[in-house]
């Protein structure tokens, strides 16, 4: 099943990265000072594969899917991580 998380980073180097399930409001302004320098917040919709049964709790900002060992509950950042390093089940969606 293909799902779309919600980017958010800055155009230098070692930036802070924020993964959501749910989309960043766009009333609220995010920026990254370096110095003297002050940054917008980038931000782009990310299309990631997870397994076909999994549900988001848009509340918790967790994905949640059954596993054979169980019930299994995810953050956003690490979700983002099990698709970069594609873990089976989990890839990005080239865009």
């Amino acid at each position: 099943m293909k799902i779309t998380m919600y980017h958010r980073t800055y155009p230098v180097k070692n930036a802070p990265v924020a993964m959501s399930f749910v989309p960043f409001s766009p009333d609220q302004i995010h920026t990254f000072t370096v110095g003297t320098k002050v940054y917008p917040a980038v931000r782009k919709e990310v299309q990631v594969i997870v397994p076909d049964d999994a549900k988001v709790d848009k509340d918790k900002n967790l994905l949640i899917w059954v596993t054979d060992k169980g019930p299994l509950k995810s953050t956003a950042n690490e979700i983002f991580g099990l698709a970069e390093t594609g873990v089976s089940g989990f890839k990005t969606v080239p865009g």
